[in-house]
């Protein structure tokens, strides 16, 4: 029944408790005979279909042998008609009640009033109707035989699809040693409801080893939807041709990828509204027939979308949210999921469907909700607002005053603590200050009008709508981070500890299986993501010859205090390991300045061998035109450089030639900073693995994800370089993983006398 055009949603933190209070007051002022919240409820049969229907009125009135039904609709726009419009979703909820009420009653009329009640005013707007029971009635069977007819659609391509599943077989001649042990694993995981950690090195095939699994339990009935989550885009790539290869063996299955809004947007920048983009206007009176046109065909993916959404002038981000009610497996990334701001509430607000979580590449999980669960705001974009709308909204001006006078009560008692500093408590005179600036936003956002300060208020009331958000889940395990940028102040709070929100959202899953190359020790990633008591741990070997890794280890210092010293004799190793074969290198370092500090001495070195540089915010085309220099049979070498835990640190694959061998320079540990040492003191207080789960445990991960570049295949032959005197302590050596066997290197000779045989 939905139509009309697509609308840039406000979001109110306390909007639900202001609509129920409103709706109590509308209630108590109706006169005697009324009844709220009556709930109804009603069955019929249609075929092979029995239906039930169930809802609450939220008042009936009974006078005068007539009775009226009322539904109360809450908003934030202007009382006037053209403002309201006619709403058809509204109406035909409104008449499915009175169907259910003139049928169960024998009633041959029913009156009906549809109630607007403005938020902030709290003044009401009714409109009121009488249908007959035969207008109802044809109404209602005409809504319910679309159903019938669409639940039936699915219906049939549902048992297609188990069908093709239950002939599905693994795509390829030989199944890598432990990929078959990852699929009996992940396959008993889902069917325990139960969440498994595996850690399977590069090339073993984790995405095929997780999806078919996944497929066979679909087919069993063990869930109704997956997700297929990634950090990268990447990753998605990946899932979208594994899907190709069980498509190749008649595989029948609704796949939809979500691309992010501003990269699909057909207008960037645009407001989501009727005014300033035609890809809104009428989106929802285009949208079913895209719809019935898009589910002709199982695989949804960008490209696909945006052709079908301009075919039909529908916005293709909206689009493709609305393809994805019709899937069977999402493939997006991990906000969709994880975060409470992003996440899909089409789903997880739903009791009766269950739901699998595959989550590819798992060890960024642990940062990235970090990033999710925490909220940050800034001084100046509140005091440039301020400016704006000096003399257009006085109220917004006096509170922004409020605002800045927080901010700077804030900074001013903390002055001597440095740039940096931490609060154990929300200061609640900015929280309550920045309620009264949303409810003002939100009047004035209501009004729908163009003004020159518009964008900069819409941008300051999402930062502060989400400040809000995150600040109801507020507890020990964050922090408020206050700091010096610039000239500019800002008060964040920080995620110490995502473990919490983490485990509330695996609640939504049946079962959850996180998988990567890294996920070392399992048990820190375990505690990390929330698990619960149910949850197991994987940890495969590689299922290439182990002889083909030749990996190397010097023990220069990479201290930050040393590295002006050390700098000659790590560009030396470099230039001894490049020398001894023809081919192309990646070599990774924890910071773009100690990067150009050895470059200088690399290239007076070796100057007859070509470098390529990383630089600082590189594009998607600037990462793609990088890697296609990394070509197979070069005649001479190539060099790039790059940052550990960056683009090329992970997700990129070279097989074969096209990567000869990588050197990792440090230990990859995040510097220290105030969020750091947070997360070192609450973890020593909980675990006593503070500076373990703060700096060794995230570094060595990127060390690992880059080392995992350069053996890709049963027939890549590599070497790897780790140049750090901690890679020799005990702490780091019980992190190797099994089939490592490092040669300890002492000068650039001893790179010399162990490659030569190894290459020859």
């Amino acid at each position: 029944m939905r139509a009309g055009d697509l609308e840039s949603g406000i979001f109110v933190p306390d909007r639900a408790t202001a609509a129920i209070a409103l709706h109590q007051m509308i209630q108590r002022s109706r006169p005697q005979g009324y009844e709220p919240e009556v709930t109804i409820s009603h069955s019929l049969q249609m075929g092979t279909w029995t239906i039930h229907l169930s809802g609450r009125v939220d008042g009936i009135s009974r006078r005068e042998g007539r009775i009226e039904l009322e539904e109360i609709k809450t908003t934030t726009r202007r009382l006037e008609p053209e403002e309201i419009g006619e709403n058809p979703h509204h109406w035909a909820q409104l008449k499915i009640y009175a169907y259910m009420v003139a049928e169960d009653y024998h009633l041959e009329a029913v009156d009906t009033c549809l109630t607007y009640a403005q938020l902030h005013t709290r003044k009401t707007y009714e409109i009121r109707r009488s249908f007959t029971r035969q207008s109802l009635s044809e109404f209602f069977m005409k809504l319910i035989k679309r159903l019938v007819d669409h639940m039936q659609t699915i219906q049939h391509f549902q048992a297609m699809r188990d069908h093709s599943i239950t002939t599905l077989q693994f795509p390829f001649a030989d199944i890598r040693r432990g990929q078959s042990q990852m699929m009996e694993e992940t396959y008993q995981a889902i069917k325990d409801k139960a969440q498994l950690l595996v850690q399977a090195p590069t090339g073993i095939g984790k995405t095929m080893a997780a999806i078919l699994p996944a497929l066979k339990t679909l087919a069993r009935g063990k869930y109704d939807r997956m997700f297929y989550l990634t950090a990268r885009s990447t990753g998605k790539q990946v899932a979208e041709e594994t899907f190709d290869i069980l498509n190749a063996q008649a595989l029948r299955l609704k796949v939809v990828t979500l691309t992010a809004k501003e990269k699909i947007c057909f207008k960037p920048g645009a407001e989501c509204n009727r005014d300033a983009c035609d890809f809104a206007r009428g989106f929802y009176d285009r949208i079913d027939a895209a719809l019935d046109q898009a589910y002709e065909t199982d695989q949804w993916r960008r490209e696909f979308i945006e052709q079908v959404a301009r075919q039909f002038q529908i916005c293709p981000f909206e689009f493709s949210l609305e393809l994805s009610e019709f899937a069977d497996c999402i493939i997006c990334d991990y906000n969709y999921v994880f975060d409470p701001q992003a996440h899909l509430r089409r789903f997880f607000t739903r009791l009766r469907e269950t739901y699998l979580f595959l989550v590819d590449e798992a060890h960024n999980l642990v940062d990235r909700s970090r990033d999710m669960y925490s909220a940050e705001t800034y001084k100046k974009s509140f005091l440039v607002l301020r400016r704006l709308v000096k003399d257009a909204l006085p109220d917004m001006y006096r509170v922004l005053g409020q605002v800045n006078a927080q901010f700077l009560k804030i900074k001013k008692s903390n002055q001597g603590h440095g740039q940096a500093f931490a609060l154990d408590d929300l200061p609640d005179d900015l929280q309550s200050n920045f309620l009264d600036f949303i409810k003002l936003c939100e009047k004035w956002l209501a009004l729908n009008r163009e003004a020159p300060f518009r964008e900069a208020l819409i941008e300051c009331y999402f930062q502060v709508v989400r400040f809000m958000k995150v600040a109801e889940m507020f507890d020990a395990s964050y922090a408020v981070c206050c700091d010096q940028i610039k000239k500019d102040f800002r008060i964040k709070l920080f995620c110490i500890d995502p473990s919490g929100p983490l485990s509330h959202v695996l609640e939504r899953g049946r079962a959850t299986i996180f998988f990567s190359a890294t996920l070392t020790p399992t048990d820190y990633f375990r505690r990390m993501f929330g698990c619960g008591e149910a949850s197991s741990d994987l940890v495969l070997t590689t299922p290439f010859p182990h002889e083909n890794l030749c990996l190397l280890v010097s023990g220069v210092s990479t201290f930050y205090r040393n590295r002006r010293n050390t700098r000659r004799r790590v560009a030396d190793l470099i230039c001894t390991m490049v020398s001894q074969k023809v081919g192309n290198y990646l070599i990774f370092f924890p910071s773009y300045a100690y990067m150009a500090m050895v470059l200088e001495p690399f290239q007076q070195q070796c100057p007859h061998i070509e470098t390529l540089i990383q630089r600082p915010g590189l594009s998607e085309t600037g990462r793609e035109k990088f890697l296609k220099r990394f070509k197979q049979h070069n005649r001479s070498s190539l060099v790039g450089w790059a940052v550990m835990g960056g683009v090329f640190g992970e997700g990129i694959d070279l097989v074969g030639d096209r990567l000869t061998g990588a050197v990792i320079v440090g230990v990859g540990m995040p510097p220290p900073n105030l969020e750091r040492e947070l997360i070192n003191a609450y973890f020593a207080e909980q675990y006593e693995a503070g500076y373990e789960f703060a700096y060794i445990f995230p570094g060595f991960n990127k060390v690992l994800q880059a080392s995992g570049r350069v053996i890709r295949s049963e027939n890549d032959r590599g070497v790897v370089l780790l140049i750090d005197s901690r890679f020799a302590s005990p702490r780091y050596q019980d992190m190797y993983p099994a089939d490592w066997n490092p040669n300890p290197i002492r000068e650039p000779s001893d790179v010399r006398d162990i490659l030569q045989p190894f290459w020859n």
